[in-house]
């Protein structure tokens, strides 16, 4: 029986990676980290959600020490998030000047280097080969280089240097844009309301939904998959 750690932030794709998952192993958890982000109650409430829904573990590991990275690398995330740029047109999103920008505002250092080693660490503890399914995809390729086929590669060579048992990054949506993420969510009739892409969300519903602000990039792209997909967006939105 196969074991599966969804590397789960609560977003979109992370989402789609436990439903893809879930289809395919016999054994599925999650892995959330937290790292004194305004991201930290988000991450902890919809890896609480989703385990909860499917009945699974649902592990949350703390990394206090990122939020001075993360600080001194100049994010707001370890601060304040008003400052984070506004998108009000989808075409804005394919500009690499602005997008750009808005990553740096964003960017955790090291990341997702760190969360797949940590991982790994994890799946090498277990007694059979384990699959990190990790939601990697080209949008966010297109921006972060920590998202890309190259990334995932490079890891796995290192896992097989780095790990005993056989562990492996998987990556079921490597060449997927949030559109196609969207529509497989739809596909498989996926409580994505419930997930969150939103770095500041401004409540919840008794229920548990998030309320997006609805202006950041992240929202934007979420709307614009959405939009083009001609899927109906279940997401809350403040505006």
């Amino acid at each position: 029986m196969k074991k599966a750690i969804v590397l789960f932030s609560g977003g979109l794709d992370s989402t789609a990676c436990l439903y893809w998952a879930l289809e395919k192993y016999g054994s599925v958890s999650l892995l959330s980290f937290l790292y004194g982000s305004k991201e930290d109650e988000v991450i902890e409430r919809t890896n609480k959600t989703f385990g909860e829904f499917f009945s699974i573990e649902s592990k949350i590991i703390s990394l206090p020490f990122l939020k001075e990275f993360t600080a001194k690398a100049g994010s707001n995330l370890s601060q304040s998030v008003e400052d984070l740029p506004e998108f009000k047109e989808f075409e804005k999103l394919d500009e690499k000047d602005i997008t750009i920008d808005s990553a740096k505002k964003v960017w955790v250092p090291g990341r997702n280097l760190l969360f797949l080693s940590i991982a790994a660490s994890d799946a090498d503890s277990e007694k059979n080969s384990v699959d990190i399914i990790f939601g990697a995809n080209m949008e966010e390729g297109e921006t972060f280089p920590d998202n890309t086929e190259d990334f995932v590669e490079r890891m796995n060579a290192v896992m097989k240097l780095g790990c005993m048992n056989k562990v492996r990054v998987i990556s079921p949506f490597i060449t997927s844009n949030k559109k196609d993420i969207v529509l497989f969510l739809n596909e498989k009739s996926a409580k994505y309301e419930f997930s969150s892409s939103c770095y500041r969300i401004t409540g919840w519903t008794k229920d548990g939904r998030p309320i997006h602000c609805g202006k950041c990039e992240s929202c934007l792209r979420r709307k614009r998959a959405f939009s083009n997909a001609n899927i109906e967006d279940r997401t809350l939105y403040a505006e």
